[in-house]
């Protein structure tokens, strides 16, 4: 396999090895050929077994977009949330480095050239409130603001955090940029969980910031 014949993957937005073994059979060559991709910077590895083209990759005019549809593609099922939603809608008061995704999947971390993915594990039952984005014609799944709020306390607040005002005071969150309806929003997306330590915190920042 040479390196002209990755042209026929320059439409493609990602590749796996199995896509590439359908142009290399022989799986030593194959393995070679990865190892001098990813050294002389043609290939980009996203994670053991998935990769771009770095051309591809730099020539793309709409990374943002780009590597939120990565982010989804990465680590399946999920949807990007968290910290990075949170600073789309300017509710942070810090920078937000990296990818912040939410999955039904076990908590999971991935560092590569294009930066770090982080998937943060959540029940099935609260596998939700995302939006539909598109890069090109395909898919990106998105929080929503208040879901990515919610999702931001329910893990935060779940096990030893302490619930006290002071906590509500450091999270460090613009409460001004989410308004009374949006509040009652994030309100709904507590009662499809049994946790007494989510709805308690959301009720100390309700009386702090809502009354």
């Amino acid at each position: 396999m040479k390196i002209n014949d990755l042209s026929q993957l320059s439409r493609m937005l990602f590749f796996t090895k199995d896509t590439l073994r359908q142009l290399e059979n022989r799986a030593d060559s194959l393995d070679y050929n990865l190892k001098y991709w990813k050294k002389r910077g043609i290939i980009i590895a996203l994670k053991k077994g998935m990769y771009i083209l770095k051309e591809r990759w730099e020539k793309e005019i709409n990374r943002d977009l780009y590597m939120m549809y990565l982010s989804n593609k990465i680590y399946e099922p999920s949807y990007l949330s968290l910290e990075y939603v949170l600073n789309k809608y300017s509710l942070l008061t810090e920078a937000v480095y990296g990818l912040t995704s939410i999955s039904t999947r076990s908590t999971k971390f991935f560092d590569n050239d294009l930066g770090r993915f982080s998937y943060y594990s959540i029940s099935p039952k609260l596998f939700g409130g995302y939006e539909l984005d598109k890069f090109y014609s395909a898919p990106i799944f998105i929080a929503n603001k208040t879901k990515a709020l919610f999702d931001y306390l329910y893990l935060r607040f779940l096990k030893k955090t302490p619930i006290e005002k002071n906590e509500v005071l450091e999270l460090r969150i613009n409460w001004e940029n989410i308004n009374s309806k949006e509040f009652k929003q994030l309100q709904s997306y507590a009662l499809l969980t049994d946790s007494i330590r989510v709805k308690k915190i959301l009720n100390l920042i309700k009386s702090q910031y809502y009354a």
